[in-house]
């Protein structure tokens, strides 16, 4: 039993932890295995207290046994604080009752991080007190600073592990670093200057700015990634990462840790940067591109400069007429020509589409127009493409800084206000944004300010009313359905149309929360009407941008949900205009909607060029022919073929028709004659409020044909 007490008591003494203490303490030392709640007394310790050696291990709870009750409980808060790390020493006097003696004494114990073992020193006598804590703090400061350093080269080492002794300017590197830095020995002296040396010139700052705070006293950490040259003459990425300690003063001593390979990493990162600030089509730089540049150049003091919106003017015709590829190869040809027209610029981007930016260095209107004059007349002959002669004619808005802007988003907003008025209102292809010019745009950012307060306001001044769609059966006409329409009146803009109302929310994305809100009230409003008995349908338009709206399906569910309205009572209306530019997205939600059991109705169908085509490639319930077609109806026979010929299509392809627009008996009695069953139009009904239609659908409600 002695023997396995010794060989214990021996391997902890002996460990690398415990080697550097003198035997002259360890003489009145003991170590406490934590986990077992063993005591090691050495035997002059134990002969001093016991009077006898110790055949074996003390239990921890016997040892306590031979203290007075205050001294047990200071020893047992002492030894919890140490388990718990949340002291790393204690010293404390207790008294030890041992054959009618009571003995005073001085315990100091410590404990390193992640040991198992609390290492304690015993003094029987106060005399010598001052002196023993004098010792032992020394060797507890040396055992502190020898644990240090090899936890720090143990939590720094992942590559190429080194030493820094900033007090005598040495460094020391592990051998394995001499296989790839220049490097003629592991140790070697001047070792701030030789370190420097191999540093890339341009990233010896970031070293120096890195390792500043550790030198300072301020940080005992040091992290940086730079540049070095290797031994072969070739650059390297490295990441170091070290640990160091001060002095009492903060003057550093020592500093060790690791320089870890990232050259990999570094590329690596640089293939995602390309990915993350390029445009994959044209390989030109994109708008999150710009907007970083745009932002550090703007963070310049007096910085000046422009900003050149460019827009392909009918590009969606080309797309439509030759196909995607061809108005791929479009933007791929003006991608080339703009760097080699505009040769000096801070920047050339696409945005997205067709839209491209330029960055100029010149806030001044003429040399602007100088500067641009070459590409106009470059773009003033034709060019072929894919075997097509084109003109690829453009319109550019123009924002100058800091005049128009003093951010990014800022800029760009003024000079796409200018590329909007340029499309909508002017034959002009250069317009500079300015005060005076965007005045008449001034009602639509009112507008923008008020719908976005009204919005924030749980859609104030918003509502919807609907406008019955009737089915003409054997015993008259009666209401089937009702398609939900938006309304926008406000006191501070007496006279903002409809048209108006819809392009502002669709140009600011604010169709998106409104158009949530409309489906909603939509589907709230059509279940009263099934409360009533009438189990009628309800239309909703769909704007270009909600079909981008990620979350609408499950917005769309949730709402037939909380409002116990089955999905077949639902009726998605599509326009050409918002499947132009979004048809894949268009025709995924078609799908998801005829899962869910939603109709689908593509809405003004003639009115663009390819109506027909959406017929075979979407999957569509009804078609709505545009009130264009209504117009004068009897007055015009090519009206009436085309009428007649989409309802014997429809019938064949198991769609639904509805006219709209009809606003007289005449026209209605020609429609019926043409074989259409489904009705819209101011004939019957004009908008009504919710209400209003919610008392009359119980009349009013179509009666199943017997």
């Amino acid at each position: 039993m002695k023997r396995q007490t010794e060989c214990s008591w021996s391997s902890i003494r002996n460990s690398s932890q415990y080697a550097g203490i003198p035997d002259s303490l360890i003489e009145n030392s003991f170590f406490l295995d934590i986990e077992n709640r063993l005591l090691y007394l050495a035997d002059v310790l134990a002969m001093e207290i016991f009077h006898r050696e110790l055949t074996g291990p003390l239990p921890l709870g016997e040892f306590l046994q031979y203290l007075s009750e205050e001294s047990a409980g200071t020893l047992r808060e002492d030894i919890r604080r140490l388990e718990k790390e949340k002291l790393p020493r204690t010293d404390s006097q207790i008294v030890i009752c041992y054959q009618d003696e009571n003995v005073p004494a001085l315990v100091i114990m410590s404990k390193e991080a992640d040991s198992p073992i609390i290492l304690g020193l015993v003094h029987l006598s106060y005399e010598l007190l001052h002196e023993y804590k004098s010792d032992l703090a020394q060797i507890v400061a040396e055992l502190e600073r020898a644990q240090s350093i090899n936890q720090l080269i143990l939590e720094g080492s992942t590559d190429y592990i080194y030493q820094l002794d900033l007090v005598n300017n040495v460094c020391t590197f592990s051998p394995k670093a001499l296989d790839v830095l220049p490097l003629e020995s592991p140790t070697f002296p001047n070792a701030m200057d030789r370190v420097l040396s191999f540093i890339h010139p341009e990233d010896r700052h970031i070293f120096l700015e890195s390792f500043t705070p550790f030198l300072t006293g301020k940080s005992l950490f040091h992290n940086a990634e730079y540049r070095v040259y290797t031994k072969t003459g070739d650059i390297m990425w490295i990441s170091c990462h070290g640990k160091g300690m001060h002095d009492s003063t903060g003057r550093p001593l020592l500093i060790a840790g690791s320089l870890m390979d990232v050259t990999e990493k570094k590329r690596t990162q640089e293939r995602m940067d390309h990915l993350i600030y390029t445009d994959m089509l044209t390989g030109m730089r994109n708008r999150y591109c710009y907007e970083t540049d745009m932002e550090a150049c703007l963070k310049k003091p007096g910085a000046e400069g422009s900003i050149l919106c460019i827009d392909i003017r009918n590009f969606k015709l080309y797309n439509e007429i030759f196909g995607h590829h061809f108005g791929n190869q479009i933007l791929k040809e003006f991608a080339q020509l703009l760097p080699m027209y505009l040769p000096i610029n801070r920047g050339i981007y696409r945005l997205e589409g067709d839209e491209f930016l330029v960055h100029l260095g010149t806030n001044q209107q003429d040399e602007i127009l100088e500067a641009i004059a070459p590409l106009q007349i470059a773009l003033s002959k034709a060019r072929v493409i894919d075997g097509h002669s084109i003109y690829i004619d453009v319109t550019i808005g123009i924002a100058i800084y800091p005049e128009h802007g003093r951010t990014s988003d800022e800029l760009l907003k003024n000079a796409d206000t200018v590329l909007y008025k340029l499309s909508k209102y002017s034959k002009d292809s250069v317009m500079f944004f300015s005060i005076e010019s965007s005045r008449e745009l001034s009602k639509q950012y009112q507008l923008e300010n008020e719908l976005r307060s009204d919005i924030e306001h749980q859609f104030r001044n918003f509502r919807v009313v609907f406008q019955p769609i009737v089915t003409l059966n054997q015993d008259g006409p009666h209401w089937c359905s009702a398609e939900a329409l938006l309304r926008y009146q406000n006191s501070r803009l007496p006279d903002v149309t409809q048209k108006e109302l819809i392009e502002t929310l669709e140009m600011t994305d604010l169709i998106i929360p409104v158009g949530r809100w409309v489906l909603t009230r939509a589907i709230e409003e059509c279940s009263h009407w099934h409360l009533t008995g009438a189990m009628a349908s309800v239309h909703v338009n769909f704007s270009a941008q909600q079909m981008s709206d990620a979350g609408i399906m499950e917005h769309i569910t949730r709402t037939l949900k909380k409002y116990g309205l089955s999905a077949k009572h639902l009726i998605c209306e599509l326009t050409e205009t918002s499947l132009i530019n979004n048809f894949e997205t268009a025709r995924q939600l078609c799908r998801e909607l005829m899962e869910l059991g939603a109709g689908i109705a593509l809405d003004d169908f003639g009115t663009g060029y390819t109506s027909f085509n959406y017929l075979r490639t979407l999957p569509i319930s009804q078609i709505k022919i545009d009130k264009t077609y209504v117009e004068n109806l009897s007055e015009n026979e090519y009206n009436q073929i085309i009428i007649r010929c989409l309802y014997d299509l429809s019938k064949n392809m198991g769609l639904t028709l509805c006219v709209e627009g009809v606003e007289d008996k005449e026209t209605l009695d020609m429609l019926y004659g043409m074989g259409a069953r489904l009705i819209q139009g101011f004939y019957f009904e004009r908008p009504m409020e919710a209400g209003i239609v919610r008392k009359e659908f119980k009349q009013h409600f179509a009666k199943p044909e017997a």
